[in-house]
């Protein structure tokens, strides 16, 4: 059995079964990601959100277009910025966000449990591995997993 193969298949199911359930809240698990990401740091151009999700910026000027027809994202030009649009959730993206994370939040914890895997220590190792694949400096204490 081949780790890498088997972490990158377990992502694409997880992000197809993501999108699945997402479809209940009106979006897809690209503008999940948007919404969550401007949530957490309000202010990004629709550039730096692209790179943030992993998409291109044409991808992500539609998305952006989407959020803000729905209600979900407004932009806001700062004076002296030129064109630059600073990007964040409104109190209705907020409330997505929530809504939309409670529906993908248990699921994966709770399959874990059933098979006898701690969530947490799986979530602990997963990061320490990520951080190892990165090359980003790891010291010996206990590090919080990205949520």
């Amino acid at each position: 059995m081949d780790l890498a193969y088997e972490l990158h298949d377990l992502v694409r199911t997880l992000d197809r079964e993501a999108d699945q359930l997402l479809r209940t809240e009106s979006l897809s698990y690209n503008r999940y990601l948007a919404l969550v990401i401007l949530a957490e740091h309000p202010g990004l151009t629709s550039r730096q959100l692209a790179g943030a999700v992993g998409i291109s910026e044409p991808s992500m000027s539609t998305i952006v277009r989407g959020l803000r027809e729905g209600g979900l994202v407004e932009d806001a030009r700062s004076p002296g910025s030129g064109n630059v649009r600073a990007l964040h959730a409104t109190a209705a993206g907020k409330r997505k966000v929530r809504a939309a994370g409670k529906l993908l939040g248990g699921t994966l914890d709770t399959t874990a449990r059933r098979l006898g895997i701690d969530p947490a220590e799986l979530a602990a190792t997963i990061h320490r591995l990520h951080l190892a694949v990165r090359g980003t400096p790891q010291d010996t204490t206990e590090q919080e997993p990205h949520k």
